[in-house]
């Protein structure tokens, strides 16, 4: 099986994967129909095949009952989480997920008692991954960390290798990239001093490097079309699908710049400024990601 998605626009992304943990253990929270239409659906498909490709889980996936089997998909999301590295945030997040529907379970239909028991045991084991996760970040010194993650990812955007997206969605990839990473490890780990000092670096050098490639200013405005507008590519639905999954969390009213750059199957969100300076998107943008 071809893998056009990780070979293709996923191919430097290094936060699909924590994501798609992130995903599995959410079930149908993640899968909801009133925040994804039919082609998000289709890309989460085809996702799941490729990842299983590609760690050679394929026998996983064959049932075809992973959005319904809740046993089989929090097995998948185990065996994912002992082949590759989940990321503090994901392990957090994972664990905070399970822990809810564990809690949520004698409120309405009561799980079985051996699906609770594998709730219980999956959200302590990536309860002590984060908390080892988090002892060792700090060790090897947060800020150290941060500045290195954020050089690679602007170096990856200098090199053009998110050109696949519009301007704005260059902007988005690199700062998904961050927030899943030793970048976001740093923002919430580290004191408010220092997160706030990361931020301001962070939005400084990405309205510098979005504004480069309109070349214009940081504060000159522009039409949103231009910030929004995909280039022409063989792979282009792949790059859109792409970044409409990583934003799938946004919401129109809560997260409209987010919204509007990664769900281009929709229309921009009233809260999409339609005259836009790259600093304006840099702020809207890290704050709904980070805030």
């Amino acid at each position: 099986m071809t893998t056009r998605l990780l070979d293709g626009p996923g191919r430097t992304l290094e936060c699909i994967h924590p994501k798609f943990m992130v995903d599995l253990v959410q079930g149908g929270d993640a899968l909801s129909h009133t925040r994804q239409g039919p082609q998000q659906l289709q890309f989460r498909e085809r996702l799941t095949q490729e990842i299983m490709t590609h760690t050679r889980l394929r026998p996983w996936s064959m049932t075809g009952m992973l959005n319904e089997n809740a046993a089989l998909r929090l097995g998948l999301a185990e065996k994912l989480a002992s082949m590759l590295d989940p990321g503090h945030l994901a392990l957090t997040r994972m664990t905070e997920k399970l822990q809810s529907v564990r809690q949520q379970a004698s409120l309405r239909t009561p799980l079985s008692p051996g699906l609770m028991q594998q709730y219980d045991d999956l959200a302590s084991h990536f309860r002590q991954r984060a908390v080892y996760k988090e002892k060792a970040l700090t060790q090897r010194g947060l800020t150290v960390q941060a500045g290195e993650h954020s050089e690679q990812i602007f170096t990856r955007w200098r090199a053009g290798q998110y050109d696949g997206w519009s301007l704005a969605g260059r902007c988005y990839i690199a700062l998904e990239e961050l927030r899943w990473g030793a970048f976001g490890d740093a923002c919430r780990l580290a004191n408010d001093d220092v997160a706030a000092m990361l931020m301001d670096d962070l939005r400084g050098m990405a309205a510098n490097y979005l504004a480069q490639g309109i070349n214009a200013a940081p504060s000159t405005r522009h039409f949103y079309h231009q910030w929004l507008t995909t280039p022409a590519s063989p792979a282009l639905v792949d790059h859109k699908d792409m970044l409409g999954w990583l934003g799938d969390w946004c919401q129109a009213d809560s997260h409209p710049v987010s919204w509007s750059v990664t769900q281009n199957w929709q229309t921009v969100a009233l809260g999409m400024p339609r005259l836009c300076s790259a600093k304006r998107l840099v702020d809207a943008m890290v704050e709904e990601i980070f805030g």
